[in-house]
């Protein structure tokens, strides 16, 4: 039997040090990756510790996982800074955010040992567990809007409580003043939220009959999306991307970028979707029946608890004449940039075969989102009474609310043949029946020690069998995967960003 060995850096053992992922990015988006460092053009899946900020432009959209599938959304014109990342004497992971300008969304999960807080325009606001609440910040105006869950505003050693479908309205030029009101004004821009929300539940958060019950943790939903788990003979429980069998010439660390990552030189940061876990847990191996594959190991034992961060998971059996990926030298003083590796374009790389990722973004109608993700000057303060606030807001973001909320942009799972491939058509709100850009999954069933599902990848590329031992989420029948991005080409040349 084959015998995993990983030489893995703890991220719990660095002063309690807690390293992130950028788990999406659209349009223009920059990231500095740690105090002192300058901004340079955000690498998707890269390392975000404390101290790292991410930046959008106004075309720009990002998101950042926590290690429990909670997450901080950003829109475009937005400038959000990492303040703490870290375990407290008291075991708890504390998540403190700054907002600086623009709009932001927070979506906690139910973990107890969780802290979140915000600070905005010098406030801070705690944000309870299982909550969505939306943060807009301009010049020294807040607006903090709860759709589901509680926010409290630290005020004079006292808590204001937001609840649910209440919105408050500050203006830090006036300390002792603030609006509590009922109602959240609609934004184009709360659809992608919902979207990126409704994804992750759907495929990790909500999702337990998946590969194994002790999986989860961030990144795991780009798993359960974008590929299977099987039985490889010597390793145990492996996953494969789709389509990763049939094209002949591919490795895993084809496309994606070299970033450093300050108290770890340089980390892996894939150009895929799927690529947090299998590039920082685990190992990677290689058989001529199967294709590459990744084995998770014991990285997510205990409960689904991840455990072992690793700045590049290793190779420790390739195919002949593979040589392994070696990252730049560390530079001894100061920080280093980043080195790109292949040819990486705006949109995710995907591999032919496997479902193209999503278009979340096709969701904002951005015909009216221009000027409608900040607040307009609402009348408010010491003097300013909660229904003149509302009515501002309303007045002013009235025409921001697209005229159809209800469009579909979901793929419906067919039901016909058990071909594994997926028709890559293009993104149409119309064009779908079910109300979301990404397939839903379909209902496996348990087996031991992972699950099989209708039809399983064929590993020798030519087609699907009709039962056997992968685990894809996806349904019987060819699933048609919304998409507004493109295929990338790659090549091995190493680039620095632009």
């Amino acid at each position: 039997m084959a015998v995993i060995i990983l030489a893995v850096v703890s991220a719990g053992a660095t002063s309690h040090v807690r390293i992130v992922r950028l788990s999406y990015q659209d349009g223009n988006v920059q990231m500095s990756r740690g105090t002192g460092q300058g901004l340079e053009r955000a690498i998707l899946n890269s390392p975000v510790v404390e101290g790292s900020s991410v930046v959008t432009g106004s075309d720009g959209l990002a998101e950042v996982e926590f290690e429990n599938n909670s997450s901080v959304r950003l829109g475009g014109a937005t400038d959000v800074n990492f303040r703490q990342l870290l375990i407290n004497d008291a075991g708890e992971k504390v998540n403190e955010v700054e907002l600086v300008r623009g709009t932001m969304y927070f979506d906690t999960r139910s973990s107890k040992d969780n802290v979140y807080r915000v600070i905005a325009s010098d406030r801070t606001f705690n944000v309870q567990r299982n909550s969505q609440v939306r943060f807009i910040m301009n010049g020294d105006q807040v607006e903090v809007s709860v759709t589901n869950g509680e926010a409290q505003l630290q005020s004079n050693a006292e808590l204001v409580k937001i609840k649910r479908n209440d919105t408050l309205t500050l203006d830090a030029t006036t300390p002792a003043g603030f609006v509590l009101a009922r109602g959240v004004d609609s934004l184009p821009l709360d659809r992608w939220n919902n979207e990126r929300a409704a994804y992750q539940s759907a495929y990790s958060y909500n999702n337990t009959g998946y590969g194994s019950s002790s999986m989860a943790g961030y990144g795991y939903q780009d798993l359960a999306y974008y590929g299977g788990f099987m039985n490889v003979p010597g390793y145990g429980l492996a996953w494969q991307p789709y389509g990763a069998a049939s094209w002949m010439g591919w490795n895993p660390y084809i496309a994606g970028a070299w970033a450093f990552t300050p108290g770890f030189g340089y980390a892996w940061a894939s150009a895929y979707p799927w690529g947090w876990l299998p590039f920082h847990y685990g190992a990677w191996g290689f058989s001529p029946g199967i294709g590459w594959f990744w084995a998770p190991g014991s990285s997510m034992g205990n409960g689904g608890v991840v455990t072992n961060w690793q700045a590049t998971a290793p190779v420790v059996k390739g195919p002949a004449g593979f040589v392994a990926p070696v990252p730049p030298t560390t530079p001894v003083a100061g920080s280093g940039s980043s080195v790109m590796v292949g040819r990486i374009g705006r949109t995710p790389a995907y591999i032919p075969g496997g479902p193209m990722p999503p278009n979340f973004a096709s969701v904002i109608d951005h015909s009216s989102i221009i000027g409608m993700t900040t607040p307009t000057n609402a009348a408010m303060g010491a003097g300013g009474s909660a229904s003149g606030a509302r009515n501002s807001r309303t007045a002013n973001l009235g025409a921001s609310r697209p005229a159809t909320a209800t469009g579909s942009t979901f793929a419906t799972p067919g039901t016909g043949s058990t071909g594994a491939s997926f028709n890559h058509a293009n993104s149409g709100m119309g064009a779908n029946r079910s109300g979301h850009v990404f397939a839903a999954p379909a209902a496996p069933t348990r087996m031991s020690p992972g699950y099989s599902a209708p039809w399983a990848p064929d590993f020798a590329g030519s087609g699907a069998s009709s039962q056997g031992f992968g685990t894809p989420m996806h349904s019987s029948g060819g699933v048609s995967h919304s998409t507004g991005s493109s295929g990338t080409g790659h090549s091995a040349t190493g680039t620095h960003p632009k």
